[in-house]
């Protein structure tokens, strides 16, 4: 075990533990951190960290940005003044604190589940997890989703569940987080992560190499050749024939049409395999045209797979967080229905009420006993509805200048490029750098999260949301035609970058156009995108993308719609046939 400062790292159990407390960590960030402390006060480049972390694997450099964001929240670390990890300007990191080896167990003696960290009234949904897997090491394949609105717990309780089980002999865990990318979706990002993190072990390394040699083999005559469906189903049933296997698949529903193709096919195979897959997801995000809601409702249909949805915390489980928390086992009168009220039982709102509570002293800690300054009656939280109005009242708090350009750079996504805002706001990039770079200094709302370079060879900052709620809130408060022209600013920005090469962002040109009412240039993307994922050999992604194109027809010209839907209609039936043979 490592200590650094008042931290503690152990690389054994995946954990790290602050003042004797463990800190709640995803296991990629966690990953990140433990190989910058293992080589301190040595520049590891950015090359270095993918290829250790992501062997044979295509990373986009922004998703290590964001890990190195959340290191640094959870470490408390400045990165103007840090005191953990350094950044070298276009080469890589630096971890700067002093680092000394201890002995010893956990410095609790307990795992982070036995201490409960960030789970809390989830006791029915882990004993359900469990049976499940339990059903799965019988070698009855186990398809399981656990779906929660934003800040319901999910990942806390899938961290709980892996530690759970991860201490079964032979099993081999691995997990793929699908991402909001932008630029459009890179096709199974998440089945590539999580089958990557196996080639730290031998013989699944060999069974990668050997059956999916456009990824994982060394000398296969086309490295870049992406595995059909059929490849990847065979791996991983390998793999779990040689030992009982984990698949994690978390937001699922920022995945990409070619992953749900896989788990669609991965759930219909009738062999018996030691293999539990347990994909997270948020139900708001899945409207009626969603392919994985259909997914859901196919694979519900057939009992091939599993939903356990994640509630509203009720009130006993939320007293019982805050009792936690603040470390005490009488609350003051009435706080835990008032933190339920306002909360609704989400636990992020719960977590987030509770810290307002206390950053505004309207609860402190006199001799040891919580006390509230105000009678609750009269603490006015300004949060109607939840978190989204505690940060309408905090985006209340900045400039109109800087809620407009934080709402340019909410039309991409949680993370942004300062050139897609400029865009949007259809002014000069260098100018609305020099305003974001002053916006990440004053607030708390966003943070630089490094350069990228673009087709054109300029170059361009992007930015992180602190949290992708605080993205979805200034979203949704812009006028519907104001939205609507900036992400048809953003398409066209797009189009003009890509000249040449749209067929790589078309899903993303296709989804901005649509957003932004110009249903045949969105028709049109929706076109090529099909025919790109049918190059891929993924007939079925491309039946849905013309699906919906078929369906965004119906906002045409008679004349317009007349021309197009005979195309998108033959198309449509070429690769149907494909699927149905596939399936045959």
């Amino acid at each position: 075990m490592k200590q650094f400062g008042c931290f503690r790292i152990d690389a054994q159990n995946e954990l790290l533990w602050r003042d004797g407390k463990p800190v709640p960590l995803a296991p990629k960030p966690f990953a990140v951190l433990r190989y910058l402390v293992e080589s301190p006060q040595r520049l590891i480049t950015h090359d270095e960290l993918l290829d250790a972390l992501w062997p044979e694997t295509y990373v986009q450099p922004q998703v290590l940005r964001t890990y190195i964001l959340e290191l640094r929240k959870v470490l408390g670390d400045d990165p103007d003044r840090p005191q953990y990890i350094l950044t070298v300007p276009k080469r890589g990191y630096r971890f700067v604190c002093g680092v000394e080896e201890v002995h010893g167990s956990s410095p609790s003696g307990a795992s982070a589940t036995e201490a409960g960290v960030g789970l809390v009234g989830r006791e029915a949904e882990l004993a359900k997890l469990e049976s499940d897997f339990a059903r799965a090491l019988r070698g009855q394949r186990q398809m399981v989703f656990l779906c929660g609105d934003a800040g319901m717990g999910k990942t806390f309780l899938v961290d709980a569940f892996c530690e759970r089980v991860g201490h079964s002999s032979h099993l081999r865990i691995a997990r793929g987080q699908s991402m909001e990318g932008f630029g459009g979706k890179e096709a199974l990002y998440p089945v590539r992560e999580a089958l990557g993190q196996l080639l730290a072990y031998e013989r699944p390394s060999q069974v990668l190499a050997r059956l999916v040699p456009g990824w994982f083999g060394k000398k296969a005559e086309d490295p870049g050749r992406p595995p059909s469906l059929g490849e990847l189903c065979e791996a991983v049933e390998a793999l779990a024939q040689e030992e009982p296997l984990l698949l994690v698949f978390e937001d699922l529903h920022w995945a990409d049409a070619s992953t749900l193709d896989f788990i669609s096919a991965l759930a219909r195979r009738r062999g018996q395999a030691r293999l539990m897959l347990l994909a997270s997801c948020r139900p708001g995000e899945l409207d009626g045209q969603h392919p994985l809601k259909r997914l859901k409702e196919d694979l519900t249909t057939h009992r091939l797979c599993c939903v356990i949805p994640l509630l509203a915390l009720d009130r006993e489980a939320v007293a019982g967080y805050l009792k936690r928390q603040l470390q005490t086992s009488c609350l003051p009168s009435g706080l835990a229905s008032f933190v339920h009220q306002h909360s609704e039982g989400n636990p992020l709102f719960m977590a987030a009420i509770l810290d307002h509570l206390q950053r505004e002293r309207l609860m402190e800690n006199q001799n040891g006993t919580w006390q509230l300054s105000l009678p609750l009656s009269e603490i006015e939280l300004g949060i109607p509805q939840g978190l989204l109005g505690m940060m309408d009242l905090q985006l209340e708090r900045l400039s109109e200048a800087d809620r407009r350009l934080l709402e340019a750079g909410s039309i991409v996504g949680a993370i942004f490029p300062a050139w897609a805002a400029a865009a949007a706001l259809k002014t000069g990039v260098p100018d609305v750098e020099d305003e974001f770079a002053s916006l990440a200094r004053r607030t708390r709302l966003l943070n630089p999260a490094g350069q990228d370079e673009l087709p054109d060879g300029t170059r361009s900052t992007f930015y992180v949301f602190a949290h992708g709620l605080f993205r979805e809130a200034l979203y949704s408060r812009q006028p519907a035609a104001r939205r609507a022209e900036r992400h048809r600013r953003v398409a066209e920005h797009l189009k003009t970058m890509f000249a040449g090469s749209e067929a790589n962002i078309a899903s993303e040109l296709a989804r901005h156009y649509e957003a932004a009412g110009c249903w045949q240039q969105a028709i049109e993307a929706l076109h090529l995108a099909a025919d790109t994922a049918g190059n891929r050999e993924a007939q079925h992604a491309a039946c849905e993308m013309l699906r919906h194109a078929l369906d965004l027809c119906t906002h045409l010209k008679a004349q317009e719609r007349k021309a197009l839907e005979p195309v998108l209609k033959k198309k449509l039936k070429k690769y149907s046939e494909w699927t149905s043979m596939e399936i045959a």
